[in-house]
């Protein structure tokens, strides 16, 4: 039995950036196929005298297709190669989607927009992991342009570790500006070391930035994969903090309330209810409800775990210990199921309470 639950978040940074970019692609097919039907009872309430016209667009843009997907497999090949210099080789393929049958193009036009959407997370987790590596090919791998390197100062061998990661901190930029003006020596090594060390430190703040971010999505992921109605997560929750509700629609007038402590990397999930002012009193199915989700959280621990995010329980208070949190109704999120429930089942839910 289960009170209150604390713990802290932690991740495997390559295995959570790969599972977050996974979902984010599979997320990508399912909308690619939902565009293309959207798109089909369009064509069919179109008038039938366009139907001649109509099909030489479609013979025009299945060839325009055809050439899209060749572009967007040949893209996540290039990455694939610096995935296999970075030891990522098979993690990296593991995430490809399923080619689509030979002659579906809906499937293809869905291919096509996962593959480019994948390709897009793949360079940044791959790049900012090959420059905290220390990767010197990195950029070469994937066509990015290397000035010649006899041209270039030691602060500019530096700061090409980064070249691909976005703009510059302006902390970075002025050591790298004072050891180009430094002649050689003591004070020019100890700039070097400082401008490396700021180097790392950014590149590993980039990285922890993605792993946050892929954080927000496997937890909405796998809370839904597990049948629960999630409130939006937003892609800041484990960078910022925030509150998020979630529940199942057969719990009434409960769900879980889980607040982040981004600082702390801590998250705490309890039990709340639901009320409004003429029902405010302890009931039974509190303590019901707290052991409810004690039961299923070892589940969302699972499930998280597999996609490589890890909880650590630090605080579990019993059922009953501290009584469950009372919120007002109109300050809690409304679900499209729970309100299609309301209205559809309201005899069958006062029955269960």
């Amino acid at each position: 039995m289960s009170g209150p639950i604390t713990v802290v978040i932690s991740a495997n940074p390559i295995a959570a950036l790969l599972s977050a970019a996974a979902i984010r692609a599979a997320l990508a097919v399912y909308e690619g196929h939902a565009l293309a039907a959207a798109l089909k009872q369009q064509h069919q309430q179109q008038d039938e005298a366009r139907a001649v016209a109509q099909s030489a667009a479609q013979q025009r843009g299945h060839a325009a297709l055809g050439e899209e997907a060749q572009g967007a497999q040949t893209a996540f090949d290039q990455l694939q190669g610096l995935a296999e210099r970075l030891g990522l080789a098979e993690q990296v393929r593991a995430t490809r989607p399923a080619p689509p049958p030979a002659g579906d193009a809906d499937a293809l036009g869905a291919y096509v927009r996962a593959l480019q959407t994948l390709s897009a997370e793949l360079r940044a987790i791959l790049l900012t992991e090959a420059a905290r590596q220390s990767l010197e090919f990195a950029e070469q791998a994937v066509d990015l342009p290397l000035p010649e390197a006899a041209a270039r100062t030691l602060a500019q061998r530096l700061l090409q570790r980064i070249d691909a990661l976005g703009p510059v901190p302006a902390h970075i930029q002025s050591v790298a500006r004072e050891l180009d003006a430094t002649l050689p020596g003591e004070r020019a090594e100890l700039l070097a070391t400082e401008l490396r060390a700021r180097i790392q430190a950014h590149i590993e703040a980039l990285q922890q930035q993605q792993v946050q971010q892929a954080t927000a999505t496997i937890v909405e992921r796998a809370l839904k994969d597990l049948g629960y109605q999630v409130e939006e997560i937003g892609s800041t929750l484990f960078v910022e903090g925030g509150v998020v509700h979630f529940r199942r629609q057969s719990w009434g007038n409960y769900m879980v309330r889980m607040r982040v402590n981004a600082q702390a990397s801590s998250v705490n999930f309890n039990v709340v209810r639901a009320v409004r002012a003429e029902h405010n009193e302890r009931s039974v199915l509190d303590h019901l409800a707290e052991d409810r989700w004690c039961s299923e959280f070892p589940a969302l621990l699972k499930a998280l775990e597999a996609r490589g995010v890890q909880l650590d329980v630090t605080r579990r208070l019993a059922a009953g210990e501290l009584p469950v949190q009372w919120v007002q109704a109109d300050k809690l999120p409304r679900f499209a199921d729970e309100e299609a429930a309301a209205s559809h089942t309201q005899p069958l839910q006062r029955e269960l309470k």
